[in-house]
Parts: C-alpha cells; sequence; structure tokens
C-alpha cells in the first residue's frame, strides 16, 4: 500500500475547498491525505488552518522567513491543495508541479481560455509525473449524479434550462475579499460562480451522447453598480444533436433560484440543490439525494484516492474544467457583441 501523501494547503480562506464543516480543512475527510504544512499570505492566516486541526502542522508564509520556495524542498510534502484567488494561482501551480509535487487547484482552471489553453499544453508536454487536478466540486454532488442516471432512461433530450438567480449583499463574507470586490478576473462573479453551473450542465446533457453545446449566444447586463463588470446573463446555448436550452444566471437579482431542468421524451427531471423532481408518464415524484457539504469532502477524498492509486480522477483533470470555463468566457463575449453566436471547441472532453 502506498503512503498517505503528506500535503501542505495554500488558502483563500473563504473557499469551500479550505474548510469542511464549520472549521476543518477539507483535507481531514481524506483517509489517504496527512496534512503536514501550510503556506498562506500571513503567518495569521496559516495559523488559523493549523488550529483547525488535531496534528502538528508546520506553517510558511509570505511574512516569515519560511516562505513557499522552503516548504517546496521537503521531501514529506507530495500533494499541495491550493485555494487562491483566480489571477494568482498559475505561478503557484508552475512552481509546485516543477518541484515535483502533485496539485489540487481551485477552480476556474484560470483566468481564460488562452491562459487554460497554453497552462495545459505545458503541463502535458512539460510535466512529467506530479499530476495537476481541478477543484471542482459540482461534479461531486450525489444529486446531479442521480439524476445523470435518472435521464439516461427517459429516453431522448428534447430540451432544458437553468436558472441560478442571486443576490450578492455588499455586507456578505464573500464580497469582502479584495480580489472579489475589484475583480481583473473576467466577468467578475460570473465566472467565479458560473463554471459550477456549467459543471452541472455538462453532467447533465452529457448523460446522452452527442449533447455536448456546440454553439451560444447571450446578453449580459450589470443590475448592481457595486457587481463589476457584469452582474448577469441570459444565454441561449445549442447542443450538437440540435437541441436548444437556455440558462439565466445573475448575483444582482432580487430573484431566488437554483435549479437545472432537463426534458426528454418520457418526462423530465428538475435539480434544486438535493431536492430532485422527477416525471415519468405524468407521474411526478419528488425524492432527496443529500449532498455532502456541496460536494468538497468527497472531491478531496476522490482526489487523495486517486493519489493513493497512482491515477488522477477523470472529473478531476484540467481539460473538463477548460470546457467550464470556456461556456461562461463565450457568454461573456458574446454579451460585449451584443448577442453574436459564439462556436465552442473544448466541450469533447468526457
Amino acid at each position: 500500500m502506498k503512503r498517505a501523501p503528506g500535503v501542505r494547503e495554500i488558502p483563500d480562506l473563504d473557499s469551500p475547498e479550505f474548510q469542511h464543516g464549520d472549521t476543518q480543512p477539507a483535507v481531514q475527510s481524506a483517509k489517504d491525505l496527512v496534512l503536514v504544512a501550510v503556506f498562506s499570505r500571513t503567518l495569521k492566516s496559516a495559523k488559523a488552518i493549523a488550529d483547525a486541526v488535531p496534528n502538528v502542522v508546520d506553517l510558511y508564509s509570505e511574512d516569515s522567513d519560511k516562505g513557499y520556495d522552503e516548504l517546496l524542498k521537503r521531501s514529506d510534502v507530495d500533494a499541495i491543495i491550493m485555494s487562491l484567488p483566480i489571477k494568482n494561482q498559475v505561478a503557484y501551480i508552475r512552481s509546485a508541479l516543477l518541484a515535483g509535487k502533485h496539485v489540487l487547484s481551485e477552480k476556474p482552471v484560470c483566468e481564460n481560455i488562452q491562459d487554460a489553453e497554453d497552462m495545459i499544453k505545458w503541463y502535458r508536454s512539460e510535466i512529467k509525473g506530479p499530476s495537476w487536478s481541478i477543484a471542482e466540486n459540482w461534479r461531486f454532488l450525489k444529486s446531479y449524479e442521480y439524476a445523470r442516471e435518472e435521464i439516461k432512461s427517459m429516453g431522448r433530450i428534447l430540451g432544458f434550462q437553468g436558472r441560478q438567480h442571486a443576490l450578492v449583499e455588499q455586507t456578505g463574507k464573500f464580497y469582502q475579499t479584495e480580489w472579489r470586490k475589484n475583480p481583473t478576473h473576467q466577468g467578475g462573479y460570473l465566472l467565479d460562480g458560473g463554471v459550477h453551473y456549467m459543471a452541472g450542465l455538462r453532467q447533465l446533457l452529457e448523460s446522452q451522447p452527442g449533447n455536448h453545446i456546440v454553439r451560444l449566444s447571450a446578453f449580459t447586463n450589470q443590475l448592481r453598480e457595486y457587481l463589476p463588470p457584469a452582474d448577469t446573463i441570459n444565454a441561449v446555448l445549442k447542443t450538437k444533436s440540435g437541441i436548444t436550452g437556455t440558462f439565466q444566471l445573475s448575483v444582482g437579482t432580487s430573484l431566488r433560484e437554483d435549479s437545472w431542468t432537463v426534458s426528454c421524451e418520457g418526462g423530465w427531471i428538475t435539480v434544486e440543490d438535493s431536492e430532485l423532481t422527477i416525471c415519468r408518464d405524468g407521474v411526478v415524484t419528488k425524492k432527496t439525494v443529500q449532498n455532502e457539504r456541496t460536494g468538497v469532502p468527497p472531491e478531496v477524498r476522490a482526489w487523495g484516492e486517486g493519489l493513493a492509486a497512482g491515477k488522477a480522477p477523470k472529473e478531476q483533470e484540467p481539460e473538463a474544467a477548460l470546457a467550464d470555463l470556456e461556456l461562461i468566457e463565450l457568454m461573456l463575449r458574446s454579451g460585449e457583441s451584443g448577442g453574436a453566436p459564439m462556436d465552442c471547441v473544448h466541450q469533447e472532453v468526457i
């Protein structure tokens, strides 16, 4: 049996990958991983993680004499979980991979399609040995896994619609992070959260062959002045099989909704977090499929199991995260161009 990899975390304290339950790092839920060290911008934030785990954890920070380079020299650190602002991750990922460390980095894969393409090309051609995985927790939601299996037996997919409506309050804890208040990455919150919804959609549609998205058109708006550069998307998407569907995403609205609905020849299914509504032959039933805290602990466990087995989970490959990113970026581009249609090139990956 391979020994459990020593793991160190680079945290954004508001990231779901950092926390499990209220205070524990998600790595604590993985039997194949042992947290041995933490690096952060400040020693204070690194200590906040160390205080939440039962074992002794070594601390590294930018404001101390034990920095990132020192941590990468450790032979007992085999793997790294990175939860950093979007714009900061690439440099840390590259350094860790070059040092021979496996990496699980926060979604999105990169700030934009071009950077993601370049990074993946570099990784696939230059890095031999350590793996790079993306922490997209929506791929580990049991409710979506259940819905995917139901759709397989409902007959041909006929259409779909997604509605993700919420309001990011100025007083909310996520808004208080500087990189979210003043985003340098495209789309602001629309990118940060939007890739989750695309991961959910792709799981549902691709339960049947030929239903990956090939073209889309969208309009974008900024409803709240404190949510630049845009906070609302209304899009129409077309699959290779020819079906169409709609997607509405807003973090600046008074509406409250969080659902995906897929219609098929034999009925339809709606997913709202852990709640599913299923219609077969006109008979509607409700079912609860409990998710384990937005899928974060199971995604970290799956990564640890993959490291122990010597093979990274397919769901966490960077190409899958690029497909999520592409859909949101093309919606933003379409919105900037008055709804001009955009063609997809990165969707056939699963």
